[in-house]
């Protein structure tokens, strides 16, 4: 993170112009994993494999908040962003299997 000079108004300005650039990034990373997870689905269909495995959920959350406390973000923050994500991914395989 960047400590623009300026007055506050402007460091603060400054501050939210990164927080936009970040969030431009988040999305177009959640737009990737949603795609991966519409392919996800197209297999699991196509197995006959369940859209809720609960132990590949489970190894998710922990290899994120791994990542998270290595990047000195709280490990249970990045759980709940996750558990959130997880679940609308796995409304959106279901979404997919249905349409089929």
């Amino acid at each position: 993170m960047s400590k623009a000079q300026g007055t506050p108004d402007e460091r603060l300005a400054a501050l939210r112009r990164e927080i936009d650039s970040v969030d431009g990034e988040l999305v177009r990373a959640l737009a990737k994993r949603f795609g991966l997870v519409a392919q996800i689905a197209e297999v699991k269909a196509i197995k006959g494999e369940p859209v809720i495995v609960p132990a590949r959920i489970e190894a998710v959350l922990a290899r994120v908040a791994k990542l998270a406390e290595e990047a000195d973000l709280d490990p249970q923050i990045a759980r709940r962003l996750w558990r959130q994500i997880i679940d609308e991914a796995c409304a959106l395989e279901e979404a997919h299997i249905a349409a089929r």
